[in-house]
């Protein structure tokens, strides 16, 4: 018999999975004794009556249960070895096509909204070409919507702590090169060190990115064409390290940007010579 502290990790578990709490009751009470009744499945997973026979035949549609003909009809839980990873793998479907719904609705919206935007721009805001992001889901959105867009070259300073996870890095870094893009990448000496980053250098080089070694870099940032720029920058207070990124999108400022990442090239070793 579980814990009430065991039950409780369980039901969060199995809300996990798509369950309610009343179906994750029932399922664990069918799980510590077979061959119940409704009645008696209702008073041990503390459900209301008038509930327990919907929450019984959701239960049977996602597997976790089986009926049989009996007077009264008595319920037996599926062996959760064989019923949890294919409820699992059903979840996981969902969750995808949910996903692929989110991502046309948001590509819908943004078509219908930029009509909207343009008009606007015209507005006399100052802060119009500058836009900050802290939260890291933010940075990375915007990253891979940016690299996904470059259509002639990207300029990146690559630095530790990375900001982006070892998926979003991956997309970020070939979805250019994968595209026919120009693209060249400065890494610090420290990076060498990290087998993550090494490993990029070797799988990146191969497929088109040009690498070159620096001592050190001021500041993460990436420059995609001549149009906007991304600056990555650390806060300085202690604790686990965290970032504002921010967006420039002004001819000038990432013209500048641009000659500082030539200075930094002609100072850096090839990846190739080392």
């Amino acid at each position: 018999m579980k814990t009430g502290t065991e039950a409780e990790a369980s039901s969060t578990d199995l809300a996990g999975l798509g369950l309610n709490a009343y179906e994750s009751g029932v399922y664990l009470a069918l799980l510590s004794r077979s061959g119940q009744g409704s009645t008696e499945l209702a008073e041990r997973a503390k459900v209301p009556r008038q509930r327990i026979y919907d929450v019984l035949r959701s239960l049977e549609a996602k597997g976790l249960c089986v009926a049989r003909d009996t007077t009264p009809r008595t319920f037996f839980p599926t062996d959760p070895a064989t019923a949890l990873p294919a409820l699992s793998a059903k979840r996981a479907m969902e969750l995808e096509r949910e996903r692929e719904r989110t991502a046309a609705v948001a590509l819908a919206l943004a078509a219908q909204l930029g009509p909207l935007f343009q008009s606007g721009k015209g507005e006399n805001d100052p802060l119009q070409y500058v836009e900050a992001l802290a939260d890291p889901s933010r940075i990375a959105a915007q990253a891979i919507a940016l690299a996904s867009a470059a259509k002639h070259h990207v300029h990146s300073l690559i630095k530790r702590p990375l900001i982006l996870s070892s998926e979003q890095n991956r997309r970020f870094l070939q979805v250019p090169l994968e595209r026919g893009v120009r693209y060249r990448a400065l890494y610090e000496r420290e990076a060498l060190d990290d087998p993550e980053l090494r490993e990029w250098m070797g799988t990146l080089s191969k497929k088109g990115q040009r690498i070159r070694i620096v001592h050190t870099l001021p500041v993460k940032m990436q420059v995609f064409d001549d149009e906007v720029a991304l600056l990555s920058m650390q806060d300085p207070v202690g604790g686990p390290p965290s970032f504002t990124a921010v967006a420039l999108r002004h001819r000038g400022a990432v013209a500048l940007l641009n000659l500082a990442f030539e200075r930094l090239w002609d100072e850096g070793t090839p990846y190739e010579d080392l």
